[in-house]
């Protein structure tokens, strides 16, 4: 087995620090490494068999430095080694990656302001907090931990790759003059994050229903569609009073399925 050195800033200890630190442990998982918290020497920082992280004020992936602080053009650490890794582009696609980022470059309160994320004091985590404290202090021992969350990082992130690129690859169409998006699958998981990444995103999803083998029919709030119009139709299993979705008894053929949802949209057609 390996061994290595990872070599992050002293005092304190960030989101930053911490989850780029998890996702080289997890990302080498026949190395043993050793953590120093403390400022790097100049041969440190020459030396690409020594992980330089979130400190040292140089990005230099050959060398693994991944420090950010010199501009603010710059990712955050944990998005310097995510690339580094050839994790990136999966990473990414996971709902706090780029508020995480923006929080460790421009601060809280304007991140959350960007990203419309409410009060910083509200939302700040006490696991979070627990995690960093227990990384400030007890760095080489938070290590087992530390490559368990890296490594649910990841796996998290390749099921939501999977699920994000399942929907970009689906049937679009415009039903009514409404977007809209056919996916014959079981599972709503990733449509979130979909929607965030598209710049049209569609504003009706039918998908299979989990329970039964017909549709569910489901739209987004501000969508000019009332599933429950269907609720006396002879298609239709249940729909929800409030008109947000409705499921239909069998899987109808597709030109049928178009047709049925069409007669729930209620106000003139969104371009």
């Amino acid at each position: 087995m390996k061994n290595e050195l990872i070599i992050t800033h002293p005092g304190s200890a960030h989101f930053d620090d911490l989850t780029a630190v998890s996702l080289i442990l997890a990302g080498h998982p026949d190395t043993e490494f050793k953590i120093e918290r403390r400022e790097p020497t100049l041969s440190e920082l020459d030396n690409p068999e020594i992980w330089v992280v979130d400190v040292g004020d140089r990005h230099e992936p050959d060398k693994r430095n991944f420090d950010h602080h010199q501009s603010l053009d710059c990712p955050a650490g944990f998005v310097l080694v995510a690339d580094y890794l050839g994790l990136l582009d999966t990473l990414s696609v996971l709902s706090w990656w780029q508020f995480k980022d923006s929080v460790d470059r421009f601060g809280p309160v304007k991140s959350s302001l960007k990203f419309k994320a409410g009060d910083d004091l509200v939302n700040r985590s006490p696991t979070e907090e627990w995690l960093v404290d227990r990384f400030a202090s007890e760095p080489q021992a938070m290590l087992p931990l530390l490559k368990s969350f890296g490594a649910n990082i990841i796996k998290n992130a390749r099921g939501l790759k999977k699920q994000v690129d399942f929907w970009k690859n689906a049937q679009r169409l415009i039903i009514a003059g409404v977007p809209a998006v056919i996916g014959e699958t079981r599972e709503s998981f990733g449509l979130e994050e979909f929607r965030r990444l598209e710049k049209n995103p569609p504003d009706i999803v039918i998908s299979m229903d989990r329970r039964s083998e017909g549709w569910r029919l489901y739209r987004y709030e501000g969508t000019p569609v009332n599933f429950y119009l269907l609720a006396d139709r002879p298609e239709i299993e249940f729909a929800h009073k409030s008109g947000f979705m409705a499921k239909t008894k069998e899987k109808l053929p597709i030109n049928d399925l178009i047709e049925l949802v069409s007669k729930a949209v209620i106000t003139n057609p969104k371009s």
